[in-house]
């Protein structure tokens, strides 16, 4: 029997297989990198290596549905508040200023730092092909979201495209995919052709939507600050233009959602459409309180991101959870571990492979030392505690911690 064959049992007190199922006294049969199937804690499988974790919790590797990861390169030197046109003015200047390796070498750290919490796999928005380079070779999973934009300027619009056609290869656990930055930076000749690209390669695709009241206005409209600063609006809403060009489905997620207009989250559920919300960066910005009660309602499916560390103090998940959670005191912990496992699976067109540990998945986990009297309280540490992850493994190798 080869090493790679060979079986793995992890053994624990609890295993979080998913959201509405966690296990006393399991075990974790691993083999080739997936979830074989999961065991009774004393269960023997013949020729197996053992890992036993003891007292603590086996849960799926979270998956970040959002963030900047070069922008880490410019942390501590953005303002924070509800100014977003200066921060947006700050982030361009300081970005253009910093070099190729140092916004690589940003990533780099940003996707240890996420993995050594328990981020198995990140999307990551690349706009200058650092994080392309930087996370070709990391033991992070990732799914690198090359951006696209032309302001609205039909000169630029076949040069952003080019820019994107020729695909990025596979290497390690890096996947391509595609983020139109956001209707109201992206015109409609532009969107089209991404969402042509997207679909002759099968990406899963990620825009910013519904951040700010000017992008809505203008959208609609062609009033407002942006006025001045693009070309001409499609007037009409940026769900309309995404229906228009194929893109409103289960292949997109969309961030922030901050201001939808009635019916949109409706729309959005009907869709199969994944929303991402950053709540360490939605509070950087200060920003009303976010309504994932309305969204919850309509169906929506709710993921978590972190944003950058432009906009955010780190690039936890289980911090997001904790800032959600005071900000929503109705949510469960079901419900947040929902959005940082399975709906940023589907984020990441990675549904059947990604977010829970049952037969077939990878076996992407960490372990979090707990004392937990009932699954409840365990899943209540692993969303709302502040212990550190112990240990994380992606495809049934350890890669961090002991």
């Amino acid at each position: 029997m080869t090493s790679a064959s060979r079986p793995i049992v992890v053994r624990a007190r609890w295993i979080a297989c998913g959201p509405e199922r966690v296990l006393e006294g399991a075990s974790l049969v691993v083999r080739a990198g997936r979830v074989e199937r999961v065991l009774g804690r004393r269960a023997r499988v013949a020729g197996a290596r053992e890992v036993d974790c003891g007292d603590a919790l086996l849960a799926a590797g979270m998956v970040n549905a959002h963030a900047h990861l070069e922008l880490g390169a410019l942390a501590g030197l953005t303002p924070r508040g509800p100014d977003f046109a200066a921060w947006v003015r700050t982030v361009i200047a300081l970005r253009a200023r910093a070099s190729r390796s140092e916004l690589a070498a940003a990533a780099r750290a940003g996707a240890t730092r996420a993995l050594s919490t328990g981020t198995t796999c990140v999307l990551d928005i690349d706009t200058t092909g650092a994080a392309s380079q930087a996370l070709a070779r990391h033991a992070i999973r990732s799914v690198v979201l090359r951006e696209v934009l032309d302001a609205h300027d039909p000169t630029r619009t076949l040069a952003a495209l080019a820019r994107v056609r020729r695909p990025l290869r596979s290497s390690g656990r890096r996947r391509e995919g595609l983020s139109p930055h956001a209707p109201f930076t992206v015109s409609p000749a532009l969107l089209a052709g991404a969402a042509k690209l997207a679909r002759e390669r099968e990406l899963p695709v990620q825009m910013h939507w519904s951040e700010t009241a000017a992008e809505v206005q203008w959208m609609e409209s062609g009033a407002g600050p942006l006025a001045a600063l693009l070309g001409e609006s499609p007037r009409r809403s940026a769900l309309d233009l995404l229906e228009h060009v194929g893109l409103l489905g289960p292949r997109i997620s969309l961030v922030h959602g901050n201001l939808p207009s009635r019916g949109e989250a409706r729309r959005l559920a009907q869709r199969g459409v994944t929303l991402v919300h950053c709540p360490g960066s939605h509070a950087w910005f200060e920003r009303q309180r976010w309504d994932w009660r309305g969204y919850a309602r309509a169906g929506v499916s709710v993921a978590l991101g972190t944003d950058s560390l432009a906009s955010n103090e780190d690039l936890d998940l289980r911090r997001e959870m904790r800032l959600a959670s005071a900000a929503q005191r109705w949510l469960a912990p079901e419900d947040l571990w929902r959005a940082v496992t399975v709906a940023g699976a589907a984020a990441a067109g990675a549904s059947t492979q990604l977010g829970r540990l049952e037969s077939g998945f990878s076996a992407d986990f960490l372990v979090l030392p707990v004392v937990a009297h009932s699954a409840r309280s365990a899943l209540e540490e692993l969303c709302l505690g502040t212990a550190p992850v112990s240990e994380v493994w992606v495809e049934g190798q350890r890669v961090a911690g002991r």
